[in-house]
């Protein structure tokens, strides 16, 4: 093993990576196993209360699970993630989606930002294959840039992207209490409101029929839209 290589190998020890995971059964295994051949140890999955075989996946790996008895959404999934990782003494805390939309291959690109003290938050942007992402998910997203930065004042490219780098010091300043989708716009209001620097990092996207159905449809961007309106009065 060279120099490089080396440092790059204890790097990779200060990084967790949080998986959420809901009904991931066909998806979880493939994520885990690219990411544990890329050596990366610190695994997070919250099996958030799925009613097929995710648990029992993730279990065939060495990564640390946790399960919810009852389902808590994204935003309770992370933020049981979030506390864990805390737990373990985590120095950059990765969030990635559990349906393979997202490369392991990026992990590191994602945390060099904060490994060279150019940022304390970095969001991923799904800018490098933008032109295969369905039309309906690009009104979609720019609505949600759209109204994240009409409530809460800042500009992002992807504020509903999954794939972001958070700086210890930084995530224990940021308080969530989303228990949805609408905690994506809710981690860009605490950047905001915290006045954290943050950096954005194009990433690539796996577009399939299996990851495109995990989105949001019209009438649950409605409800996401309510939580945010309720976020913002709660200010």
């Amino acid at each position: 093993m060279d120099l490089l290589s080396m440092i790059r190998a204890m790097l990779k020890e200060k990084i967790f990576i949080v998986i959420p995971a809901y009904n991931e059964e066909k998806t979880i295994g493939r994520v885990l196993k690219k990411l544990l051949n890329l050596e990366y140890q610190n695994i997070i999955v919250v099996n958030d209360c799925s009613t097929d075989k995710t648990g029992k996946e993730v279990k065939k790996f060495p990564v640390k699970l946790y399960s919810h008895i009852i389902n808590r959404g994204l935003g309770g999934a992370l933020r049981t993630g979030f506390a864990a990782a805390l737990n373990y003494g985590a120095e950059i805390i990765i969030t990635m989606d559990a349906d393979s939309q997202h490369k392991p291959e990026e992990v590191f690109d994602l945390a060099r930002p904060i490994i060279d003290k150019q940022a304390e938050i970095v969001l991923g942007v799904r800018h490098k294959n933008r032109y295969q992402m369905p039309l309906m998910r690009k009104i979609a997203n720019s609505l949600s840039n759209f109204f994240t930065h009409l409530f809460f004042g800042i500009k992002v490219s992807d504020s509903q992207s999954g794939f972001r780098a958070f700086k210890r010091s930084a995530l224990e300043k940021m308080q969530f209490f989303s228990s949805r989708m609408e905690i994506s716009s809710e981690i860009v209001k605490e950047i905001a409101s915290k006045e954290l620097n943050f950096k954005e990092v194009p990433i690539s996207t796996i577009y399939t029929s299996y990851s495109l159905s995990k989105g949001q449809n019209f009438k649950s961007g409605l409800k996401t839209l309510a939580r945010l309106l309720a976020i913002k009065f709660r200010q």
